[in-house]
C-alpha cells in the first residue's frame, strides 16, 4: 500500500509504473497532479483514494490496472487525460466530478465491466472512444452541457439500452454508437446539426 502525505504537491510520470503487488493507494489533498503512466499496469491497484486538490490526472494514469473496480474522480478535477483508465477490465462504476469539461480519448477504453457511470453538467466534450468496448454499460445520460460527441465515442456498447443526448450537442461523430445493438431507441434533439458516418451501424 502507498499513502501519499499532503506535503506532496505532484507525483511524477511513471512513478509508480509495473508496482504489480500493490493494492492500495491513498493520493493526499496537497497533491494538484498525477503525472502520465503514474500507476500504469500496477496489476494487483484495487482501491484508490483520490484527494480533494487535484486538478488534472495524466495520460495513462491509471491504464492496465486490471483490479481496480470503482474510481470517484472528485470536484478539483478539470481534465482526464487521454487513457487514463484505459484497459481497466475489472472497472464496474466512475463518478466524475462536477469541474471536469472534457472526457479525453481513450479515457475508459476497453472498461469491459463498467456498469454505470454519471457525467456532470461541467462537461462539454466526450471524445473519441472515450467509452469504447464499456459493453457492460446499460445506459448513459449526455447532460445539456456536452456539445460534441466524439468519434466512437460508445463504439461497441452492446449492453447499452438507454442513451439520453442532452439539448446542447450539435455533433455526433462518426461510428459514436457502431454496434450498440442492444439499443432500440433514442432521441436525437433538435441542436444536432450534423450525424456522422456509421453513427448508429450495427
Amino acid at each position: 500500500s502507498v499513502v501519499i502525505g499532503d506535503g506532496v504537491t505532484s507525483i511524477g510520470d511513471y512513478a509508480f509504473y509495473g508496482c504489480f503487488n500493490l493494492t492500495s493507494v491513498v493520493i493526499g489533498d496537497g497533491i494538484t497532479s498525477i503525472g502520465n503512466n503514474a500507476f500504469i499496469n500496477c496489476s494487483s491497484l484495487t482501491s484508490v483514494t483520490i484527494g480533494n486538490s487535484v486538478e488534472n490526472i495524466g495520460e495513462s494514469a491509471f491504464a492496465y490496472c486490471g483490479s481496480l473496480t470503482s474510481v470517484i474522480i472528485p470536484d478539483s478535477v478539470e481534465s482526464i487525460s487521454n487513457s487514463a483508465f484505459a484497459y481497466c477490465s475489472s472497472l464496474t462504476s466512475v463518478v466524475i466530478g462536477n469541474s471536469v469539461t472534457l472526457i479525453s480519448q481513450f479515457a475508459f477504453y476497453e472498461c469491459p465491466s463498467l456498469t454505470s457511470v454519471e457525467i456532470p453538467d461541467s462537461v462539454t466534450e466526450i471524445l473519441k472512444r472515450a467509452f469504447y468496448n464499456c459493453n457492460s454499460l446499460t445506459s448513459v445520460v449526455i447532460p445539456d452541457s456536452v456539445t460534441k460527441i466524439g468519434e466512437g465515442a460508445f463504439y461497441l456498447c452492446g449492453s447499452l439500452t438507454s442513451v439520453v443526448i442532452g439539448n446542447s450537442v450539435t455533433s455526433i461523430g462518426k461510428w459514436a454508437f457502431y454496434n450498440c445493438n442492444s439499443l432500440t431507441s433514442i432521441e436525437i434533439p433538435d441542436s444536432v446539426t450534423s450525424i456522422g458516418w456509421a453513427a448508429f451501424c450495427g
